[in-house]
């Protein structure tokens, strides 16, 4: 269940390419709040990807806000927030350190091939966060046992199916210990026999109070674990609400359309 208190604020965000031909993103404003399970559903083309990726930066925006636990990281070097007592201060924007407290799963999982399974997971850890080999194998081991993987910890991920691959990824991300886990289309890789596996891993996130932004074709995985469902067409946020609210009583006529062709 969603947590009082905002922790991402996106406000008026947009995304043009070719001087503003294209708009990928055309003012979307939205709050996401703490132990939220959003999940973005739409057409393809229709912006959802952009959104996401525009969360942590992947994406730089053309013109919006995007505030990260108070700050501004859109923002490039000084942001203005208000600290316990309500004052307005100035602090030093650190993407990359915000980039650490946003898990992020991608369609393709993105694990090095060279290196097993468990290098993958502690590389991160070790590298940026500075846990000690010993910490951060002992991390990595229990979250592949989490997910049914611990005895592949040695193996390469060519050894792997696509579904074990994206599972990794998953507890690849939560060695970080991130504050929110954003996937980009997690199942759309893979075979459709493989996608349980994977949605099974996130919705046990989702029991846990995990903040997850989901962008996803599953629109069963909407109905079942999401609390808040966003609508997608033409780069803009169409319509929001509870997944009843949504696939039981759309409002907006695109929304209604898009509803006939999936359901």
């Amino acid at each position: 269940m969603a947590t009082s208190g905002k922790i991402i604020e996106v406000k008026d965000l947009k995304k043009y390419y070719n001087r503003g031909a294209i708009k990928a993103l055309d003012g979307v404003t939205v709050d996401i709040n703490r132990g939220d399970v959003v999940v973005v559903i739409g057409p393809s083309g229709s912006g959802k990807s952009t959104f996401l990726r525009s969360l942590n930066l992947l994406e730089d925006p053309t013109a919006g806000s995007i505030l990260f636990e108070g700050i501004d990281i859109t923002k490039k070097k000084y942001a203005k927030m208000e600290d316990s007592t309500g004052r307005t201060v100035t602090v030093k924007v650190d993407i990359d350190q915000h980039r650490q407290k946003m898990g992020m799963v991608f369609q393709h999982f993105n694990l090095f091939p060279h290196m097993t399974i468990l290098d993958n997971m502690t590389l991160a850890p070790i590298k940026v966060k500075g846990m000690s080999k010993k910490e951060a194998e002992e991390k990595a081991l229990s979250l592949l046992d989490r997910v049914g993987l611990k005895d592949r910890a040695g193996a390469y991920p060519i050894q792997l199916s696509g579904g074990q691959k994206q599972r990794v990824a998953i507890v690849r991300a939560l060695c970080m210990e991130p504050d929110v886990m954003l996937f980009d289309e997690p199942t759309s890789a893979l075979d459709p026999e493989m996608v349980g596996e994977v949605l099974d891993v996130m919705k046990g996130l989702a029991k846990e109070g995990m903040t997850m932004v989901v962008v996803t074709h599953e629109m069963g995985f909407a109905r079942e674990v999401g609390n808040r469902v966003l609508f997608m067409d033409g780069g803009q946020l169409l319509e929001e609400g509870t997944p009843t609210d949504i696939f039981e009583h759309p409002k907006h006529p695109r929304l209604q359309d898009f509803l006939s062709k999936v359901l």
